[in-house]
């Protein structure tokens, strides 16, 4: 096989498994018609795929089966049991088929939660809160037997390199819990292919450039740093590569390894407006893990607003005056070019701030060409949202989603954030949002500066109020990333940074700890585990409907009546018998003590005595039992 000009990578460990990252797509479709070869690869869904597999299941049965009879090993040991079983029919209604159904959730969930059980203590995995740490560890990385996931990836990762040595392996890294594995797949490239030149970028590059260019011995890995777009970055090195440019002309670049790279890279010239179609062609993007199959773009790059002060994607923009916007025109034949090519009409925008009206126009164009989409933006409670025609008409063009951003009701707490929204709006977007039957996920912020524990319960009340109308997406501390202007004030009264290498994130909240910044103190005398627990509170008092996954026990409904002394548990439990008898369920990961006056007949629970029928009430409320 002729070696490509360059391998672009998304890598493991992040829930970015819905659809294809962007960024990959974009940049193949730019390198392409530049007359490039180029391969894509998402490496996060593909070891999702290897992992669940009967091969690595009947592995980790085998690894674990006879050690520690800990009730949470057993349960673990025995899900996987319950998905080797199932493996081939979830695998193809999940990943192949996706028919839909009301199972369909459920295998979803089932294969997710298969995934994570084989990621449990694997190195991909490990939560390290410093850069240096993480290299440090790269640099030491040893064999675990029990390491089934890591064995998987270097598999699949030796076979691409060893079929295809690249000149160029980019890495896109958009998460924190993606550094880890892009720097042990770094080591492993310069292993395997000594003379490709491997390139960092994406997000955590862009946000923390001057920590990655500062860690002693990253260049035993890594050649350079992407610090922007990657469209002109990968085109004109892969010139410079072929001796067919000055080293300086490669813009957006930071040089690890070229002594006569340029310490202040020139910029690129590429725009938005510039941009093709998205190349999805040799991605799995009929495979990801989903319900449906659905597809991503971008309207814009950067915020138009950028002035949130907790923000780095739009503090950067604004800063370098870098916002830029599609023309509608544009929207409308990429959406176009994904229904034609991809037989896909669910398109997610997945802007940090979506121009709302300028999605409207394009969706008009696209829909007097006579193609129908559903889709989904992300966006802020702004004044538009006010008009209830408008929303009614985003609802009528397709608008089935909108993910927005809330940190509090308090209008003294937002302005102190330059939040640029007014919170006395509130009520009335999310009513209106909810009569246009558009669902509304809330990503929310907790621990505030300054914020008092009136504000906080008076925001607390407001969601309680909402919440038959709203979901929640993600719940998070604040963050002090690199870049943002809190974590650059260091006048802020009400903060104090005690550290900008050991970096603080959301361990208890978010996959892989989420975002991650700087080490603070709040000024006001209270623990960051004091306000952490606080903002625990509101989770376990919120009950939002309109979250995809909800435990049976969340849903408002009605009571059933129990009126059989038999009843059957649900294909995804299981009654074990150990010291004393358990029901292990599977999708909701969760363990019940089974009471000794029930009798346990194979997968039935039996009332032997009227008093009994409680018991089974609470089964049944806890989806341990279905009576439909």
């Amino acid at each position: 096989m002729e070696n490509s000009d360059a391998m672009i990578v998304f890598p493991p460990l992040t829930e970015a498994r819905l659809f294809p990252y962007l960024s990959l797509p974009m940049i193949t479709s730019f390198l392409r018609n530049k007359g490039m070869s180029v391969s894509q690869i998402d490496l996060n869904i593909e070891l999702c795929h290897t992992l669940f597999s009967e091969d690595c299941l009947a592995e980790y049965v085998s690894i674990n089966e006879n050690e520690s009879k800990d009730l949470k090993l057993i349960y673990k040991v025995e899900m996987a049991k319950y998905l080797f079983k199932e493996q081939r029919q979830l695998y193809n209604n999940v990943f192949i088929e996706k028919r839909s159904s009301d199972s369909l959730k459920y295998d979803v969930r089932l294969v997710r939660q298969g995934i994570e059980l084989l990621l449990v203590n694997s190195f991909l995995k490990l939560e390290i809160t410093s850069l240096e740490e993480i290299l440090e560890l790269v640099r030491d990385f040893g064999w675990k037997k029990s390491d089934i996931a890591t064995k998987v990836l270097y598999e699949n990762i030796k076979e691409k390199i060893l079929n295809d040595k690249p000149k160029i392996f980019a890495i896109s890294i958009a998460y924190y819990s993606q550094i880890l594995p892009s720097l042990l797949i770094c080591k492993w490239i310069r292993e395997l292919s000594p003379n490709t030149h491997i390139i960092l970028g994406g997000q955590q590059i862009m946000i923390r450039q001057s920590s990655f260019f500062s860690l002693n011995g990253l260049n035993q890995f890594v050649d350079s740093l992407g610090i922007s777009a990657g469209e002109e970055t990968l085109f004109m090195l892969d010139r410079y590569l072929k001796n067919d440019c000055q080293i300086g002309e490669v813009p957006d670049i930071v040089w690890l390894n070229e002594k006569n790279g340029e310490n202040v890279p020139s910029k690129s010239a590429y725009r938005i407006t510039d941009a093709l179609p998205p190349d999805f062609s040799d991605l799995p993007y009929k495979n990801y893990l989903d319900e449906e199959v659905h597809m991503s773009l971008i309207t814009c790059v950067g915020c138009y607003w950028g002035r949130c002060t907790f923000c780095s994607y739009g503090n950067r923009s604004r800063k370098e005056k870098s916002y830029q916007q599609k023309t509608a025109r544009q929207v409308a034949n990429e959406c176009e070019d994904i229904i034609n090519n991809y037989g896909v009409n669910r398109i997610n925008f997945i802007d940090e701030n979506t121009n709302l009206r300028l999605v409207v126009h394009a969706v008009k164009i696209l829909k007097s060409r006579g193609y129908e989409i559903t889709f989904s933006t992300r966006n802020r409670l702004e004044n538009v949202l006010l008009d209830a025609e408008f929303c009614f008409e985003l609802s009528n063009l397709g608008c089935i989603l909108m993910s927005v951003g809330y940190e509090t009701n308090s209008q003294r707490i937002l302005d102190s954030l330059d939040k640029g929204v007014i919170s006395n709006n509130y009520q009335q977007i999310i009513d209106n949002l909810h009569n246009a039957n558009i669902t509304l996920r809330m990503s929310i912020i907790g621990g505030l500066p300054g914020e008092t524990e009136d504000e906080i319960k008076c925001s607390e009340e407001f969601l309680l109020k909402n919440q038959d109308k709203i979901g929640i997406d993600v719940m998070q501390m604040l963050v002090l990333e690199p870049g943002t202007y809190i974590y650059e004030d260091t006048n802020n009264p009400e903060i104090h940074i005690q550290s900008r290498k050991n970096l603080r994130g959301n361990k208890l909240l978010n996959y892989g700890m989420g975002r991650m910044g700087a080490t603070f103190q709040y000024s006001d005398g209270i623990t960051f585990e004091e306000k952490l627990n606080r903002f625990l509170q509101l989770h376990k008092n919120v009950n939002p409907q309109k979250n995809d996954e909800l435990p049976p026990d969340k849903y408002k409904r009605e009571g059933q009546d129990i009126t059989s002394n038999t009843l059957f548990i649900n294909p995804w439990t299981k009654i074990i018998k150990l010291d004393k008898t358990y029901i292990m369920d599977f999708v909701w990961q969760r363990i019940f003590l089974v009471p000794e006056s029930l009798e346990v007949f194979g997968n039935a629970l039996i009332m032997s005595k009227a008093d009994d029928k409680k018991y089974l009430e609470y089964f049944v409320e806890k989806g341990v039992i279905n009576l439909e």
